[in-house]
């Protein structure tokens, strides 16, 4: 008999927390490149903020431009569970589309879109830390893409990755016109952006 002392965590209690940490160590790091700059700061600073060691620090990101990009735990657990969901039963397009609509849906609340403009604007002014989120999104876009394959088969790779690269230069795009006109004091509806964007690309698409 298990000892219920010693069972195991929910895997996605263990996930839960998992992000939660990273994101505390994020914040930190965040708070510390806008204060002192990225060349400025160090590992150990952003460690000492966070109130982890510099070897806790490399157990969650790879580099400390990395750090700069502030994990949602709510959203990102909603995509994980997005992906998992994904069913080849299903056609490719609409669930691809869902699963950038929650990303946006999800930055409807206040302290999601503060800290994503935080991010933006550091990424502009840090050319390393822009080329560490281009680095990531591109570990992320091929594990999404991989794991499509997975569902739909190897013989689909062209349309699979066609499909994973056109939907997330929408969204791109809507984040973008978004960022954009929110440093410029103008509100825009982030969800209907990206909807007019994905509406503009099936409108080119049919000729």
């Amino acid at each position: 008999m298990t000892d219920v002392t010693t069972a195991p965590e929910p895997l996605g209690l263990r996930e839960r927390r998992r992000l939660q940490t990273e994101r505390e160590i994020a914040l930190a790091a965040l708070a510390l490149f806008e204060e002192r700059g990225v060349d400025g700061t160090t590992v150990d600073d952003i460690a000492a903020a966070a109130g982890i060691s510099g070897r806790t620090f490399f157990r969650y990101f790879g580099s400390k431009e990395l750090a700069a990009y502030v994990p949602d735990v709510e959203i990102d657990l909603g995509i994980a569970a997005r992906i998992e969901a994904l069913s080849a039963d299903r056609p490719l397009v609409p669930q691809v589309e869902a699963l950038w609509r929650a990303v946006v849906e999800g930055l409807g609340r206040d302290e999601a879109r503060s800290v994503l403009l935080r991010v933006r604007r550091l990424s502009l002014a840090e050319p390393s830390v822009r080329m560490a989120g281009l680095h990531r999104d591109e570990q992320r876009t091929d594990a999404l893409v991989q794991h499509l394959l997975a569902l739909y088969g190897p013989e689909r790779e062209v349309e699979v990755r066609l499909v994973v690269e056109v939907s997330l230069a929408c969204l791109r795009v809507a984040l973008d016109t978004w960022a954009v006109a929110a440093d410029r004091g103008r509100e825009v509806d982030l969800v209907a952006t990206y909807d007019t964007c994905m509406a503009s690309l099936h409108t080119l698409t049919r000729g």
